[in-house]
């Protein structure tokens, strides 16, 4: 850790450290304060959101050293400044921020990770030894620090990554001066240029926030149908695959969730770009992955209930709050039977064959040459942006007329069924998106959103009224709940029937602000194919 007001040198992989220390001795009196060695975990979620906003978080776990460090130190820095924002001392690496005590430290990483893990990124070996420059009076005027940074990369390689930290002590900031001028001149050691945790992972050749959470797909209209969606679908199969690994080891509930997202917007594709599969293909992959969306379901329930069980207690009686206790315990059993199943699922030959057939498909530039009758992939030559844009302007108008037919009396499936109309065209449009103004579509997917929101909350309320109760009696069976448990069980039962009946009343007018006229319009106006910009790319 440096201050602000530190300076900052580079030692190259092959600087003899001895030889530097011995010269910096000659050349100035010092006092050697400790020579410490420690194992350092720098740690960030598996998306890299610490580092994406400019943190720096780790774990000094004592490792030897002339002055050993009596405690693991957790820290959280600023990743450009290195100046602490909290640091304390901890006997092992927290996995979310509500494993943290320190209030402060859990809080901000909370904001910033949700429900996402800690996990290592990289492991390094740390040397630090720090010297105090003495005036003749014997008296400390400036501070240096050496450090040497060891680290392994995946193949085994060795770096060696070194810093020379020069801190001035107040009063004497022209000895500070001069002894900045005496590291770069006569030792000739280069200004850092670059923050440490980025010169470390750039040795190693990791590079932070994967590109599978980017828009890396580049699509323009001079694509055909075809190959358009193959782009799409192997990025969407590459965020299967890049998520699949944690999923299986239950790092956290965002694996699952994104693996799960991805299969969805699978599906769409396959359902809604009509006419570029071979009818037996595409029968083949919509039953596979509606399968794949059945038994990944179970868990990204019992997930769901947990991430909102404090929002539960929350809301029940301050008295009756202690009592849902045994319902976190019964969540947290039977997520564990639920990737139990799961992960055998995964090991199946059907989910095997299936990931298979999906390679071979990516992997065939002209899958309307296969098709048995023309008529099956009819679109697969055609303009991307002609097909797709006679997609989208039929959604949105299947959710016009799903939405005005939805009365006080409609059935709550209904509801569901307009939901899901806005989720397709919802994936359409930001597939597509650039083939149309940036700005108007941002602007337009702003109010689908309230209307997905209104119809989001209803449905989890109607699902939850149902399951709540199932969980109630299962818990009865299994011996998890008294009679407080279901007390306040069913408290939450009828504070989620009131919520419902009032997002059902509010329907009809959240309907009208997303249906009125203007916005019509602007929507039909965007979409359609003579209003589409050429030429663009996502």
């Amino acid at each position: 850790m440096k201050s602000s007001q530190s300076t900052v040198f580079i030692l190259g992989q092959d600087t003899d450290v001895e030889s530097l220390v011995g010269l910096l001795c000659r050349q100035y009196p010092v006092h050697k304060v400790f020579d410490t060695q420690l194992k350092r975990h720098y740690l960030d979620s598996f998306d890299w959101r610490l580092y994406r906003n400019n943190r720096v978080c780790g774990w000094d776990m004592p490792d030897g050293g002339e002055h050993k460090i009596s405690e693991s130190i957790f820290f959280v820095r600023d990743k450009k400044t290195s100046d602490s924002v909290c640091e304390f001392a901890i006997d092992r690496i927290p996995r979310f921020p509500r494993d943290i005590a320190h209030q402060t430290c859990r809080r901000i990483l909370g904001d910033l990770l949700d429900a996402r893990a800690l996990i290592p990124v990289v492991i390094v070996n740390v040397r630090s030894r720090q010297f105090n420059i003495l005036n003749e009076e014997g008296k400390m005027v400036a501070a240096v620090r050496v450090e040497s940074h060891a680290l392994v990369d995946d193949k085994g390689n060795a770096f060696h990554i070194g810093r020379v930290i020069v801190s001035p002590v107040k009063g004497y900031r022209k000895v500070f001066m001069q002894l900045k001028r005496y590291v770069s001149g006569q030792l000739r050691l280069p200004y850092e240029q670059f923050a440490l945790l980025d010169e470390i992972l750039a040795a190693i050749g990791k590079v932070p926030d994967p590109s599978v959470y980017a828009g890396v797909c580049k699509l323009d209209d001079s694509l055909n149908t075809w190959e358009a969606v193959r782009l799409l679908l192997r990025y969407l199969f590459r965020v299967m695959q890049i998520n699949e690994p944690g999923l299986r080891d239950a790092v956290d509930s965002e694996f699952l969730h994104d693996y799960r997202v991805a299969i969805r917007r699978i599906r769409s594709l396959l359902s809604q770009i009509k006419h570029i599969f071979p009818a037996g293909q595409l029968a083949y992959f919509k039953r596979e992955f509606y399968w794949l969306g059945q038994i990944t379901g179970p868990m990204r329930d019992l997930d769901v209930y947990l991430l909102t069980f404090d929002v539960y207690r929350q809301a029940l009686p301050r008295a009756m709050q202690e009592n849902i206790t045994p319902f976190h315990v019964f969540l947290e059993r039977h997520r564990k039977i639920e990737h139990t199943r799961l992960c055998r699922k995964l090991e199946s030959k059907r989910y095997q064959q299936l990931i298979k057939a999906c390679r071979a498909m990516l992997d065939n530039e002209n899958i309307q040459s296969h098709a048995t009758a023309s008529q099956e992939t009819i679109n697969a030559a055609k303009p991307v942006r002609q097909v797709v844009g006679k997609c989208i302007v039929r959604l949105y108008k299947q959710i016009l007329q799903e939405g005005s037919l939805i009365t006080p009396e409609s059935r709550d499936e209904d509801l569901h069924e307009l939901r899901k109309t806005c989720k397709k065209f919802r994936y359409l449009v930001e597939f597509f998106h650039d083939f149309y103004s940036k700005s108007v579509v941002i602007g337009l997917l702003k109010i689908l959103k309230q209307l997905q929101d209104h119809l989001g909350e209803f449905q989890d309320s109607c699902v939850q009224t149902t399951q709540l109760c199932d969980f109630a009696e299962q818990m009865q069976q299994e011996g998890l709940a008294d009679a407080r448990t279901i007390m306040a069980m069913g408290v939450l039962v009828e504070k989620l029937n009131a919520r419902k009946a009032v997002i059902r009343a509010e329907f009809e007018h959240c309907f009208e602000t997303f249906a009125q006229p203007d916005n019509r319009v602007a929507f039909m106006n965007t979409f359609s194919l003579h209003n589409q910009s050429r030429g663009r790319t996502v």
